[in-house]
């Protein structure tokens, strides 16, 4: 009974997992002045959103999560400063994000179909050196803007249904940027293939040229990837954020089909 005064007692169930206080901090990276109004999200390694804060006005949020690897994510909703995102193993150390105003690009997509270029539905995603990916879509016309974008090197991934998947290098060195107009090419190869395990991926990615792809879990260990520029990648299957396997792939031709692949005999490395 003594101990329980001092030290307080606690009913604890069997398997019963600590929670630890995450704090995240968001301020200008000028002038080192808290921001507030900005989203902090964390996810697991697989993309599914945990948690979602906003920053009070000293700049914080904080949150209880149990131990385990989290990515948290810095948004401005007002558009002002570029998205940022961080691995986080370490839950008792502060997180301090330094915000910078972002840049804006602007191009347009066509196709190259039978009849001429023509403007395309297409999906957009910035990779930048510095920062977190960035999504867009194209309007009607095939035109779209995306900001904020972190200034320098970025690499965009364009995909537009039944086009070969596009990556083109570009360094956004203006505070408006006129990237003009990308043309895709019909086609692209097919990768599809089937997976045999107990515990099959509840992920696949594909990553290739810097970037990566993702498709949910395989239907009954079934897998299929569109659109792939022919050339190496690397096929990469996870479960619930952790990594079971990479394979290299060298992708060709309109179709390529992979056979059943066992996780356990393809080594993790490249």
């Amino acid at each position: 009974m003594f101990i329980c005064l001092v030290f307080g007692c606690e009913s604890r169930s069997p398997g019963y997992v600590e929670s630890a206080p995450l704090e995240v901090w968001a301020v200008r990276s000028d002038e080192e002045r808290p921001i507030a109004g900005v989203e902090v999200r964390a996810l697991l390694a697989s993309g599914k959103e945990l948690v979602s804060r906003y920053t009070g006005p000293d700049g914080q949020a904080r949150w209880e999560h149990v131990e385990g690897e989290l990515v948290v994510r810095v948004e401005d909703p007002e558009g002002r400063y570029f998205a940022q995102e961080r691995t986080v193993k370490d839950l008792k150390k502060p997180l301090l994000f330094k915000l910078s105003e972002g840049v804006s690009a602007s191009l347009d997509i066509r196709s190259a179909g039978d009849g001429g270029t023509g403007p395309l539905v297409a999906q957009i995603e910035v990779w930048p050196m510095d920062g977190a990916i960035v999504q867009g879509s194209t309007r009607p016309d095939g035109s779209v803007d995306l900001e904020p974008l972190p200034p320098g090197e970025v690499k965009l991934l364009i995909s537009a249904e039944g086009h070969v998947r596009t990556v083109l290098d570009f360094t956004l060195d203006e505070a408006e940027n006129e990237l003009g107009q990308v043309v895709l090419q019909p086609g692209g190869t097919t990768l599809k293939g089937r997976l045999r395990a107990e515990e099959p991926p509840t992920e696949l990615s594909f990553r290739f040229r810097g970037v990566s792809i993702k498709i949910a879990a395989p239907v009954r260990g079934s897998f299929e990837f569109t659109g792939l520029p022919a050339g190496k990648g690397t096929l990469v299957g996870w479960r619930d954020g952790r990594e079971l396997f990479r394979m290299p792939v060298d992708v060709s031709g309109p179709v390529q089909d992979l056979g059943e692949i066992d996780p356990e005999l393809v080594a993790v490395s490249e």
